[in-house]
């Protein structure tokens, strides 16, 4: 009697996750999920969104539930974190992102991402239109391939996080300016020998040579279990929920890149930015104008300078306009605002026509359209929009400034 009383209690006391399933574009082909709610959603919650590594890919639904999730759902996380938790299971035989596990080889990411990963950020934004998620407080972490998952995500979505874990996992060192100024705690055992902990050294590595300061644990002589101790205690976890993304930090990591790669050029170096970007960036160039190296003028471009230019009209204009730049020495910036609500949706088709475009030559490029487009849905949910009466708001213009300052540098560092 009383073994039956106890197996009450606990079936009672068991936590509900609800399967449910995303795809990348509606009607298509979907993945399955798992969410558990906390136990109170009065007030606004954090989202926590796990992804898995290759052994728990699947069909049933099921499987991903090993590891965080499981400790997640237990009675003293769900009191001590209490939080959404998002946790998506990979189909069989594919990949959160495109990645290589190769000693000394980096993960090689797309432009476009994996359809599972486009489901996952589907599910996301399922969630924060339908849950009462704190859009300030959203967070990713993952093992093994759900580390390199966890590195594609915020590379994707930087605007989305407020901090990511990757577990032994690895990223591309040449996206390494996206993560600069975001919170990110990697971990990895030394003695990894199903992925390499090289990988994770040449991203770290890569990121603090452009002026960011990621978080770290290498861990002497473990092998690819390193998330027993990243999870042991809650301790990952707990550094996650200290985070909170504020928009207005958003021009920080385009701050650190610029002041690193400014400071290394010769003490008589300067960098002369023509402005040819419009009225909508000019919060942008003042911004640019208040480093002492770099100064903003509205003049004839000349040798050496770097021409700041939002493309308008006649997509086949671009490359009679780069090539004239380039032979007179002109580095270009091609700059788009941010997206009208009147606009139509060939945005998005414009988009990647100016970066093909751009594709044929070396030619930096900064996109702020794209950015502000990836970070409305989220953004708008903690109240903060990105343009208001044809103006970029206070917002607008940092997360305008760190796409811009982000692919400066990188023009600069050449």
């Amino acid at each position: 009697m009383l073994n039956l009383l106890l197996l009450s209690l606990c079936l009672v006391a068991a936590p509900e996750w609800e399967a449910f399933s995303s795809s990348a574009t509606p009607g298509g082909r979907s993945i399955g999920c798992q969410l558990l709610r906390p136990s109170d959603a009065t007030e606004p919650k954090p989202l926590l969104v796990i992804l898995h590594g290759s052994g728990e890919r699947g069909y049933d639904n099921k499987l991903q539930l090993k590891f965080l999730p499981q400790l997640m759902a237990s009675p003293k996380r769900r009191a001590d974190f209490p939080c959404y938790v998002l946790v998506p299971q990979c189909p069989p035989n594919e990949m959160w992102s495109v990645l290589s596990r190769t000693r000394g080889i980096a993960a090689p990411f797309g432009d476009a991402a994996e359809d599972s990963m486009r489901s996952v950020e589907s599910a996301i934004l399922h969630l924060l239109e339908t849950e009462n998620i704190d859009a300030s407080r959203m967070y990713v972490c993952g093992l093994s391939m759900g580390g390199f998952g966890t590195w594609d995500l915020i590379w994707r979505r930087p605007e989305w996080f407020a901090a990511a874990g990757p577990i032994c996992g690895g990223a591309n060192p040449q996206h390494a300016p996206k993560y600069v100024g975001r919170s990110i705690w990697n971990w990895h055992g030394d003695a990894d020998n199903a992925v390499s902990v090289e990988l994770s050294d040449q991203i770290l590595s890569a990121i603090r040579n452009w002026g960011g300061s990621p978080k770290e644990t290498r861990l002497p002589g473990v092998g690819h279990n390193s998330w027993n101790q990243a999870h042991a205690d809650g301790q990952l976890v707990d550094w996650l929920f200290t985070h909170r993304f504020d928009p207005l930090d958003s021009a920080r990591g385009g701050e650190l890149m610029l002041k690193t790669v400014l400071d290394r050029l010769p003490p008589e170096k300067k960098i002369t930015i023509v402005d040819k970007a419009g009225s909508l960036m000019r919060p942008v160039l003042k911004r640019l104008g208040a480093y002492d190296k770099i100064d903003v003028v509205d003049r004839a471009p000349a040798s050496g300078d770097v021409v700041l230019l939002a493309p308008r009209g006649n997509l086949q204009d671009l490359p009679r306009v780069r090539s004239e730049m380039a032979n007179a020495n002109i580095q270009l910036m091609l700059v788009t605002a941010p997206r009208f609500t009147s606009e139509p949706e060939t945005y998005e088709q414009r988009y990647w026509t100016m970066k093909q475009l751009a594709r044929m030559q070396v030619i930096p490029f900064a996109d702020v359209r794209r950015s502000a487009d990836s970070a409305a849905p989220v953004w708008s949910r903690m109240g903060h929009d990105i343009v208001a009466n044809g103006v970029l708001t206070e917002a607008g213009a940092s997360l305008a400034f760190r796409t811009v300052a982000e692919k400066l540098a990188e023009v600069l560092k050449k």
